[in-house]
């Protein structure tokens, strides 16, 4: 069996050789840095966001380039859509003219019209015509 003293004693080593432990982890650990290594990792973590900002912007601008790209694709199909349409106006505007001309006795067919949005009243005859025989 030990005697309190003994067992005091015991502590106390031990406490020592703990305190002891954590002088040198505190003193391995917060041992200033060097100025030189200092100014390093902060000129490496400079260099490394201005790469990130870099390529972030490449990226950016790549992609408005591509969207900038089919937008004028787009815009020139439309355009040349238009121009045949334009061409196509008169030679589809007779057609319809005809058509109309045409259902003027047949309500099956006004009625298709009618749904389309198309005029089904045909229109008046030229003044000229009516004096023809």
């Amino acid at each position: 069996m030990s005697t309190p003293d003994e067992i005091e004693s015991d502590a106390m080593s031990e406490r020592d050789e703990s305190s002891a432990r954590r002088a040198k982890a505190a003193a391995a650990g917060d041992a200033p840095m060097e100025v030189l290594a200092a100014i390093g990792q902060l000129r490496l973590l400079i260099c490394g966001l201005g790469v990130g900002l870099l390529v972030m912007s490449l990226a950016f601008t790549a992609f408005v380039y591509k969207q900038n790209r089919n937008l004028v694709g787009a815009t020139a199909l439309r355009e040349r859509q238009l121009a045949q349409l334009r061409a196509n106006d008169h030679s589809l505007s007779y057609l319809v003219n005809s058509l109309v001309k045409y259902s003027a006795g047949k309500p099956e067919l006004t009625a298709l019209l009618a749904r389309h949005g198309l005029q089904t009243t045909p229109p008046t005859s030229a003044p000229g015509a009516a004096a023809r025989p």
